[in-house]
């Protein structure tokens, strides 16, 4: 099948994994493509009442560690470094809550007579994550209410977009009493009540415990590159004991009647939201076929919906379809005409049935199929999104390879679309209108 689709190609990156003391998971890719060394760490824990708290601590981490008082001593610190860049964010993954730095060092080779760069870059990196600074017991106060003030106003800028407001209120709503429902910025309401000592306390336990995943990619020697982050973390990571209980994927849960929750605000363009449930994650052998059944429902521009709802019949501003892998979710997203919420419901649930029916054709799989493959084919040079593909399957115990990824979509048949959608089951519907 697609006969014409397959090329005779260098064989894609991949990722030579070690796995070290106190539940530290290591990858390391060599790659004489890159002119700088990426690393990526991710402490990772449950989405759960600390989300907060959780959402706070790199905010607080970057600003300043034992020996790096604020945060101009360690840009001072990262400039001395040839330019290094440092970054850090929160990502929840289905119902995991990742806590994630990255570091882009230039790679000593390019420096003639430099040595120790990366070394000094790794040793910033695990200050950070493990000697903060620290004053009578706590984070520092001055600090911690600033970057308190900071995630307030990033969570109530959340409303500011309102399409991703309105997939966040679906979430919300249609996973009422799960952990998926939290954002992974946290709860406004939780901000007043983290103080210094208490969230020091989170750290301490999150240093010492919490499952540490660590990428390393760039033209190294991969055994060195082990051993100088194995030395590096242990000296300053020497108490991690491991030990912290990670919850599993999600379990499918039952849909009931089908929810709707209309939300009132001063819009001129009404956000409309559905949700569905099909339990399929990475490691569902059904995993491709949901893929491309994602894409000719709503996945890109040729799709059912796109075609249909947006250029046919001029009901919608935009609409997509979008997938969560980890808890086996479904999203459709829209911009329409207040006045259109009940014609374009109908007409995305149509859609859905007609998909289960059959109604696929030759050119919808061909032209998603070759949609996935190039952007597929587009991680072999992005080392980041190639780490974070790494560490995703490999939460879900399927090890990277984009080879046997790439045949398993080529082999996914009509049936095997159709059978992804029957497993669609529409939970909730939202909209958000004036």
């Amino acid at each position: 099948m697609n006969e014409a689709l397959r090329t005779t190609v260098t064989p894609p990156p991949s990722f030579v994994h070690f796995q070290l003391p106190g539940d530290f998971r290591l990858a390391v890719n060599s790659n004489r493509k890159m002119k700088t060394i990426l690393v990526t760490v991710t402490v990772l824990g449950n989405l759960d009442e600390t989300v907060t708290r959780m959402a706070l601590l790199p905010m607080v981490l970057r600003r300043g560690t034992r020996r790096f008082k604020d945060m101009q001593a360690i840009s001072r610190h990262l400039e001395g470094l040839y330019g290094t860049v440092l970054a850090s964010y929160v990502q929840k993954v289905g119902e995991w809550h990742a806590v994630r730095f990255r570091l882009d060092v230039v790679n000593e080779r390019f420096l003639p007579g430099e040595s120790g760069v990366f070394r000094r870059a790794l040793e910033l990196l695990r200050e950070l994550l493990w000697e903060p600074l620290e004053v009578g017991g706590g984070f520092e106060p001055a600090y911690l209410e600033q970057e308190k003030a900071n995630l307030r106003r990033s969570i109530e800028s959340l409303v500011d977009n309102k399409a991703a407001y309105a997939e966040h209120r679906l979430i919300e709503e249609m996973c009422r009493g799960e952990p998926y429902r939290l954002h992974e910025q946290g709860r406004v309401e939780d901000i007043p009540e983290i103080d210094g000592r208490s969230l020091r306390a989170l750290h301490r336990r999150w240093a010492e415990e919490y499952p540490l995943h660590a990428h390393v990619a760039g033209d190294v020697d991969v055994q060195v590159a082990r051993d100088l982050v194995a030395d590096v973390f242990s000296s300053g990571g020497a108490a991690r004991k491991g030990g912290y209980t990670l919850a599993g994927i999600p379990a499918p849960v039952p849909v009931g009647p089908v929810r709707e929750v209309v939300e009132r605000m001063d819009v001129n363009q009404a956000k409309l939201a559905l949700g569905f449930r099909h339990g399929i994650t990475y490691s569902d052998p059904a995993y491709e076929a949901l893929l491309l059944m994602n894409g000719i429902l709503g996945g890109f521009s040729h799709s059912k919906l796109f075609q249909n709802v947006r250029e046919k019949a001029s009901l919608a501003y935009s609409v997509h379809s979008g997938l969560d892998r980890t808890k086996g979710l479904l999203f459709i997203s829209s911009g329409i005409a207040p006045e259109n919420h009940r014609r374009v419901v109908e007409i995305v649930l149509e859609h859905v049935q007609a998909i289960r029916d059959g109604d696929v054709t030759d050119d919808e799989i061909q032209t998603t199929l070759l949609t996935i493959l190039n952007a597929n084919e587009m991680l072999e040079d992005n080392f980041a999104a190639l780490a974070d593909v790494d560490f995703t399957w490999g939460l879900h115990g399927r090890p990277l390879d984009l080879v046997a990824f790439r045949e398993r979509l080529r082999r996914v048949g009509r049936d095997d679309i159709v059978e992804a959608a029957r497993r669609l089951r529409h939970d909730t519907t939202y909209l958000l209108t004036r």
